[in-house]
């Protein structure tokens, strides 16, 4: 599951916009993911990202963006289908 709205905040403004990229950074072999983001915001993440890991805010290393791709399972789709522990029937 991941979050109905983008992670950026711009001018005291939330935005609403659906996220569409996961942003992640590469350090020393690991994956840290930071945020979800809409299209719109990709530069101002990387920004951000940038500024945080110069003050030491967050670990140095390659800023990624990667696509969310959406997974669809029957099971999801008919939520009606399922057993007295949620489980898929």
């Amino acid at each position: 599951m991941v979050p109905e709205s983008c992670c950026i905040m711009n001018k005291g403004r939330i935005c609403n916009l659906p996220p569409s990229h996961i942003v992640s950074i590469l350090s020393d072999n690991e994956e840290y993911m930071i945020g979800l983001v809409c299209s719109d915001h990709i530069l101002l993440m990387k920004s951000k990202a940038t500024s945080m890991q110069n003050s030491g805010k967050i670990n140095k290393g390659e800023i990624r963006f990667q696509k969310i791709k959406p997974v669809m399972t029957d099971c999801v789709l008919n939520q009606n289908n399922t057993d007295q522990g949620g489980n898929c029937g």
